[in-house]
Protein backbone atom coordinates (compact mmCIF):
# COMPACT_ATOMS: atom_id res chain seq x y z
CA UNK A 1 0.00 0.00 0.00
CA UNK A 2 3.04 2.36 -0.83
CA UNK A 3 2.49 4.95 -2.90
CA UNK A 4 4.91 5.65 -6.49
CA UNK A 5 7.52 8.13 -6.33
CA UNK A 6 9.08 9.66 -9.01
CA UNK A 7 11.79 7.73 -10.19
CA UNK A 8 11.26 4.72 -7.94
CA UNK A 9 10.97 1.47 -9.70
CA UNK A 10 7.35 0.75 -9.52
CA UNK A 11 7.93 -3.18 -9.21
CA UNK A 12 10.11 -2.83 -6.20
CA UNK A 13 8.06 -0.96 -3.18
CA UNK A 14 9.00 -1.31 -0.29
CA UNK A 15 7.03 -4.19 1.37
CA UNK A 16 5.30 -5.76 -1.67
CA UNK A 17 4.85 -9.10 -2.11
CA UNK A 18 7.80 -10.73 -3.87
CA UNK A 19 7.69 -10.83 -7.54
CA UNK A 20 6.87 -14.55 -8.76
CA UNK A 21 7.05 -16.60 -12.55
CA UNK A 22 3.10 -15.66 -12.17
CA UNK A 23 3.70 -12.20 -11.98
CA UNK A 24 7.87 -10.81 -12.98
CA UNK A 25 6.69 -7.43 -13.07
CA UNK A 26 5.18 -7.23 -9.91
CA UNK A 27 1.83 -7.76 -7.43
CA UNK A 28 1.45 -4.29 -6.83
CA UNK A 29 0.21 -5.61 -3.47
CA UNK A 30 0.93 -4.89 -0.16
CA UNK A 31 2.12 -7.98 2.09
CA UNK A 32 0.32 -6.54 5.03
CA UNK A 33 -2.57 -5.64 2.84
CA UNK A 34 -2.83 -9.21 1.66
CA UNK A 35 -2.71 -10.96 5.13
CA UNK A 36 -5.50 -8.64 6.14
CA UNK A 37 -7.37 -9.25 3.30
CA UNK A 38 -6.91 -13.36 4.31
CA UNK A 39 -7.65 -12.33 7.69
CA UNK A 40 -10.99 -10.87 6.53
CA UNK A 41 -12.16 -13.69 4.50
CA UNK A 42 -11.16 -16.29 6.88
CA UNK A 43 -13.23 -14.48 9.87
CA UNK A 44 -16.05 -15.29 7.62
CA UNK A 45 -15.12 -19.00 7.01
CA UNK A 46 -13.73 -17.96 3.18
CA UNK A 47 -10.69 -17.51 1.20
CA UNK A 48 -10.04 -15.72 -2.33
CA UNK A 49 -11.07 -18.60 -4.29
CA UNK A 50 -14.07 -19.57 -2.44
CA UNK A 51 -15.49 -15.99 -1.40
CA UNK A 52 -18.69 -15.55 0.51
CA UNK A 53 -21.54 -15.83 -1.68
CA UNK A 54 -22.86 -12.39 -0.98
CA UNK A 55 -21.36 -9.36 0.67
CA UNK A 56 -20.48 -9.18 4.16
CA UNK A 57 -21.86 -6.71 6.60
CA UNK A 58 -19.00 -5.90 8.55
CA UNK A 59 -21.05 -3.01 10.42
CA UNK A 60 -22.36 -5.74 12.96
CA UNK A 61 -21.05 -7.61 15.68
CA UNK A 62 -19.43 -10.09 16.40
CA UNK A 63 -17.44 -8.55 13.03
CA UNK A 64 -16.86 -5.23 13.89
CA UNK A 65 -15.29 -6.53 16.65
CA UNK A 66 -12.93 -8.64 14.66
CA UNK A 67 -12.02 -6.06 12.95
CA UNK A 68 -10.30 -3.81 15.67
CA UNK A 69 -6.98 -5.54 15.85
CA UNK A 70 -6.10 -3.98 12.14
CA UNK A 71 -6.54 -0.36 12.63
CA UNK A 72 -3.30 -0.39 14.81
CA UNK A 73 -1.65 -2.63 11.89
CA UNK A 74 -2.93 -0.07 9.11
CA UNK A 75 -3.16 3.38 10.77
CA UNK A 76 -0.22 4.61 8.44
CA UNK A 77 -2.25 4.08 5.77
CA UNK A 78 -5.50 5.11 7.17
CA UNK A 79 -3.35 8.87 7.61
CA UNK A 80 -1.60 8.57 4.51
CA UNK A 81 -3.23 10.64 1.35
CA UNK A 82 -1.20 9.49 -1.72
CA UNK A 83 -1.24 5.47 -1.76
CA UNK A 84 -2.22 2.84 -4.59
CA UNK A 85 -2.72 -0.76 -3.76
CA UNK A 86 -4.21 -3.69 -5.98
CA UNK A 87 -5.24 -6.80 -4.23
CA UNK A 88 -8.50 -8.67 -5.83
CA UNK A 89 -9.63 -10.14 -2.55
CA UNK A 90 -10.62 -6.39 -2.13
CA UNK A 91 -13.53 -6.68 -4.25
CA UNK A 92 -14.78 -8.90 -1.49
CA UNK A 93 -13.22 -7.64 1.72
CA UNK A 94 -13.47 -3.67 0.61
CA UNK A 95 -16.67 -3.04 2.77
CA UNK A 96 -14.48 -3.44 6.07
CA UNK A 97 -12.15 -1.09 5.43
CA UNK A 98 -14.66 2.02 5.83
CA UNK A 99 -14.09 0.26 9.22
CA UNK A 100 -10.55 -0.58 9.79
CA UNK A 101 -9.21 3.13 8.05
CA UNK A 102 -12.11 4.82 9.06
CA UNK A 103 -12.89 6.65 5.47
CA UNK A 104 -13.62 5.74 2.60
CA UNK A 105 -10.83 5.10 -0.45
CA UNK A 106 -11.47 5.53 -4.04
CA UNK A 107 -12.14 2.42 -6.41
CA UNK A 108 -10.63 2.41 -9.92
CA UNK A 109 -12.33 -1.04 -11.28
CA UNK A 110 -10.95 -2.71 -14.37
CA UNK A 111 -13.36 -4.90 -16.02
CA UNK A 112 -12.00 -7.77 -18.21
CA UNK A 113 -13.15 -9.96 -20.56
CA UNK A 114 -15.16 -12.91 -18.40
CA UNK A 115 -13.41 -16.09 -20.88
CA UNK A 116 -9.57 -13.93 -20.58
CA UNK A 117 -10.08 -14.29 -16.92
CA UNK A 118 -11.42 -17.46 -16.48
CA UNK A 119 -8.73 -18.86 -18.83
CA UNK A 120 -6.08 -17.07 -17.02
CA UNK A 121 -6.87 -19.03 -13.39
CA UNK A 122 -7.40 -22.16 -15.32
CA UNK A 123 -3.52 -21.40 -16.85
CA UNK A 124 -2.51 -20.96 -13.10
CA UNK A 125 -4.61 -22.57 -10.67
CA UNK A 126 -5.90 -25.11 -12.99
CA UNK A 127 -9.66 -23.86 -12.22
CA UNK A 128 -12.42 -25.47 -14.40
CA UNK A 129 -13.43 -22.58 -17.10
CA UNK A 130 -16.84 -22.81 -15.36
CA UNK A 131 -15.03 -22.35 -11.86
CA UNK A 132 -13.20 -19.07 -13.35
CA UNK A 133 -16.44 -17.67 -14.60
CA UNK A 134 -18.21 -17.80 -11.15
CA UNK A 135 -15.70 -16.35 -9.55
CA UNK A 136 -15.37 -13.06 -12.32
CA UNK A 137 -18.97 -12.42 -11.89
CA UNK A 138 -18.75 -12.78 -7.86
CA UNK A 139 -16.17 -10.38 -7.17
CA UNK A 140 -17.38 -7.87 -9.56
CA UNK A 141 -21.17 -8.71 -7.89
CA UNK A 142 -19.20 -7.51 -4.54
CA UNK A 143 -17.50 -4.72 -5.61
CA UNK A 144 -19.98 -3.40 -7.75
CA UNK A 145 -22.56 -3.19 -4.81
CA UNK A 146 -19.31 -0.33 -3.20
CA UNK A 147 -19.06 1.66 -5.88
CA UNK A 148 -20.19 5.36 -6.14
CA UNK A 149 -19.88 7.88 -8.77
CA UNK A 150 -16.39 9.30 -7.30
CA UNK A 151 -14.93 6.03 -8.69
CA UNK A 152 -13.69 4.62 -11.80
CA UNK A 153 -14.78 2.46 -14.25
CA UNK A 154 -11.76 1.04 -17.06
CA UNK A 155 -11.87 -1.83 -19.37
CA UNK A 156 -8.90 -3.78 -19.07
CA UNK A 157 -8.56 -3.65 -22.76
CA UNK A 158 -8.33 -0.32 -22.91
CA UNK A 159 -5.19 -0.72 -20.79
CA UNK A 160 -3.45 -3.29 -22.54
CA UNK A 161 -3.99 -1.83 -26.16
CA UNK A 162 -2.92 1.76 -24.71
CA UNK A 163 -5.88 3.51 -25.91
CA UNK A 164 -4.65 7.40 -25.41
CA UNK A 165 -7.79 8.59 -25.91
CA UNK A 166 -10.18 6.48 -23.13
CA UNK A 167 -7.42 6.54 -20.60
CA UNK A 168 -7.30 10.32 -20.86
CA UNK A 169 -10.96 11.27 -21.11
CA UNK A 170 -11.64 9.06 -17.51
CA UNK A 171 -8.60 8.53 -15.72
CA UNK A 172 -7.28 12.40 -16.15
CA UNK A 173 -11.01 13.95 -14.22
CA UNK A 174 -10.63 10.64 -11.84
CA UNK A 175 -7.19 11.82 -10.51
CA UNK A 176 -8.23 15.51 -10.41
CA UNK A 177 -11.41 14.78 -8.95
CA UNK A 178 -9.17 13.37 -5.62
CA UNK A 179 -6.46 16.36 -5.92
CA UNK A 180 -3.98 14.47 -8.15
CA UNK A 181 -2.23 16.21 -10.95
CA UNK A 182 -3.00 14.27 -14.33
CA UNK A 183 -0.35 12.94 -16.37
CA UNK A 184 0.93 14.10 -19.38
CA UNK A 185 0.65 11.67 -22.12
CA UNK A 186 3.97 10.63 -22.45
CA UNK A 187 4.58 9.70 -18.72
CA UNK A 188 1.00 7.34 -19.29
CA UNK A 189 2.74 6.13 -22.07
CA UNK A 190 6.35 5.07 -20.20
CA UNK A 191 4.59 3.54 -17.43
CA UNK A 192 1.98 1.44 -19.31
CA UNK A 193 5.03 0.47 -21.69
CA UNK A 194 7.09 -0.37 -18.60
CA UNK A 195 4.60 -2.55 -17.14
CA UNK A 196 2.49 -4.35 -19.45
CA UNK A 197 4.17 -6.71 -21.14
CA UNK A 198 1.32 -8.59 -23.60
CA UNK A 199 3.90 -11.93 -24.04
CA UNK A 200 2.73 -12.42 -20.12
CA UNK A 201 -0.75 -12.81 -21.06
CA UNK A 202 -1.80 -16.09 -19.77
CA UNK A 203 -5.73 -15.87 -21.86
CA UNK A 204 -4.12 -15.95 -25.18
CA UNK A 205 -3.78 -19.33 -25.82
CA UNK A 206 -6.51 -20.76 -27.35
CA UNK A 207 -9.24 -23.29 -25.96
CA UNK A 208 -9.45 -26.84 -26.90
CA UNK A 209 -12.85 -28.37 -27.89
CA UNK A 210 -12.49 -30.96 -25.31
CA UNK A 211 -11.91 -28.04 -22.89
CA UNK A 212 -14.30 -25.60 -24.22
CA UNK A 213 -16.99 -28.36 -24.38
CA UNK A 214 -17.04 -28.71 -20.67
CA UNK A 215 -18.03 -24.96 -20.33
CA UNK A 216 -21.56 -24.17 -19.00
CA UNK A 217 -23.33 -22.64 -22.04
CA UNK A 218 -25.87 -20.29 -20.23
CA UNK A 219 -23.24 -19.19 -17.55
CA UNK A 220 -20.69 -18.39 -20.38
CA UNK A 221 -23.70 -16.79 -21.95
CA UNK A 222 -24.81 -14.70 -19.34
CA UNK A 223 -21.37 -13.48 -18.70
CA UNK A 224 -20.49 -12.68 -22.09
CA UNK A 225 -23.53 -10.36 -22.64
CA UNK A 226 -23.36 -9.05 -18.98
CA UNK A 227 -19.68 -7.50 -20.57
CA UNK A 228 -21.25 -6.51 -23.86
CA UNK A 229 -23.63 -4.61 -22.26
CA UNK A 230 -21.67 -2.67 -20.48
CA UNK A 231 -18.63 -1.91 -22.47
CA UNK A 232 -21.56 -0.23 -25.03
CA UNK A 233 -23.25 1.83 -22.18
CA UNK A 234 -23.17 5.56 -22.65
CA UNK A 235 -22.51 5.29 -18.51
CA UNK A 236 -20.13 2.42 -18.19
CA UNK A 237 -20.16 2.72 -14.17
CA UNK A 238 -24.01 2.60 -13.74
CA UNK A 239 -24.56 0.03 -16.23
CA UNK A 240 -21.90 -2.01 -14.31
CA UNK A 241 -23.70 -1.35 -11.14
CA UNK A 242 -27.00 -2.45 -12.32
CA UNK A 243 -25.75 -5.55 -14.60
CA UNK A 244 -24.30 -7.11 -11.23
CA UNK A 245 -26.47 -6.03 -8.71
CA UNK A 246 -27.66 -10.02 -8.24
CA UNK A 247 -26.53 -13.77 -8.82
CA UNK A 248 -28.01 -15.25 -11.54
CA UNK A 249 -29.58 -18.79 -11.72
CA UNK A 250 -26.61 -20.01 -13.47
CA UNK A 251 -23.81 -18.69 -11.21
CA UNK A 252 -25.42 -20.25 -8.33
CA UNK A 253 -26.02 -23.63 -9.92
CA UNK A 254 -22.49 -23.41 -11.39
CA UNK A 255 -21.19 -22.44 -7.72
CA UNK A 256 -23.05 -25.32 -6.07
CA UNK A 257 -21.64 -28.26 -8.67
CA UNK A 258 -18.20 -26.71 -8.21
CA UNK A 259 -18.56 -26.42 -4.17
CA UNK A 260 -17.60 -23.19 -4.54
CA UNK A 261 -18.65 -21.29 -1.90
CA UNK A 262 -18.35 -22.89 2.01
CA UNK A 263 -20.83 -20.76 3.33
CA UNK A 264 -23.50 -22.96 1.40
CA UNK A 265 -22.38 -26.13 3.20
CA UNK A 266 -22.00 -24.28 6.42
CA UNK A 267 -25.32 -23.49 6.11
CA UNK A 268 -26.50 -27.28 5.14
CA UNK A 269 -24.41 -28.27 8.24
CA UNK A 270 -26.08 -25.86 10.59
CA UNK A 271 -29.57 -26.55 9.46
CA UNK A 272 -28.50 -30.28 9.70
CA UNK A 273 -27.32 -29.32 13.80
CA UNK A 274 -30.46 -27.13 14.56
CA UNK A 275 -32.87 -29.66 13.35
CA UNK A 276 -30.72 -32.19 15.49
CA UNK A 277 -30.67 -29.89 18.61
CA UNK A 278 -34.91 -29.82 18.06
CA UNK A 279 -34.97 -33.21 18.30
CA UNK A 280 -32.84 -33.79 21.36
CA UNK A 281 -34.72 -30.83 23.17
CA UNK A 282 -37.88 -33.03 22.75
CA UNK A 283 -36.47 -36.19 23.82
CA UNK A 284 -35.11 -34.39 26.66
CA UNK A 285 -38.61 -32.39 27.35
CA UNK A 286 -40.57 -36.42 26.98
CA UNK A 287 -38.45 -38.31 29.48
CA UNK A 288 -38.72 -35.01 31.92
CA UNK A 289 -42.58 -35.82 31.46
CA UNK A 290 -42.47 -39.19 31.86
CA UNK A 291 -40.37 -38.85 35.21
CA UNK A 292 -42.65 -36.83 36.66
CA UNK A 293 -44.88 -39.29 35.52
CA UNK A 294 -43.37 -41.83 36.83
CA UNK A 295 -42.86 -39.68 40.44
CA UNK A 296 -46.49 -38.92 40.76
CA UNK A 297 -47.36 -42.85 40.64
CA UNK A 298 -44.99 -43.56 43.45
CA UNK A 299 -46.26 -41.25 45.32
CA UNK A 300 -49.47 -42.40 44.21
CA UNK A 301 -48.68 -45.71 45.12
CA UNK A 302 -47.54 -44.70 48.23
CA UNK A 303 -50.28 -42.57 49.76
CA UNK A 304 -52.08 -46.06 48.65
CA UNK A 305 -50.27 -48.27 50.57
CA UNK A 306 -50.60 -45.75 53.67
CA UNK A 307 -54.38 -45.37 53.47
CA UNK A 308 -56.99 -47.33 56.14
CA UNK A 309 -58.40 -49.18 53.28
CA UNK A 310 -55.74 -50.92 52.00
CA UNK A 311 -54.33 -52.19 55.57
CA UNK A 312 -57.82 -53.01 56.82
CA UNK A 313 -57.95 -55.46 52.58
CA UNK A 314 -54.09 -56.61 53.70
CA UNK A 315 -55.20 -60.58 54.69
CA UNK A 316 -57.61 -60.60 51.97
CA UNK A 317 -54.67 -59.87 49.52
CA UNK A 318 -52.21 -62.30 51.49
CA UNK A 319 -55.11 -65.08 51.47
CA UNK A 320 -55.28 -64.60 47.51
CA UNK A 321 -51.32 -64.82 47.02
CA UNK A 322 -51.54 -67.72 48.63
CA UNK A 323 -54.31 -69.55 46.93
CA UNK A 324 -52.91 -68.41 43.52
CA UNK A 325 -49.57 -69.86 44.39
CA UNK A 326 -50.82 -72.94 45.69
CA UNK A 327 -52.61 -73.38 41.88
CA UNK A 328 -49.83 -73.56 39.93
Amino acid sequence: MHGLVTGEDPRQRRGDLELKLENPLGFFESQRLVETNDALLGAVGCQWDRPPLLPTCWDQPPLLSALQPHRSRLSVYALEHSWVDKDPRLCVTYSAYLHILLRRIPLVVALREPLAVAKSLHARNGFSLNRGLVLWWIYNHHIASQLCSEDLLLLYSDLLAFDDQSLQQHLGPFLELHKHSRPSEDQTRALVTTLIRPELNRAEAPINAERRALIHPLLLKICEHTYSNIIKAADQLISYKEHFNSLPREVLECSMRDQLLPETEVRLLQNRFHSIENDMKKIVSSLEQRELECISYQRKLKDLQNSHSWRITAPMRALGDFFRAASR
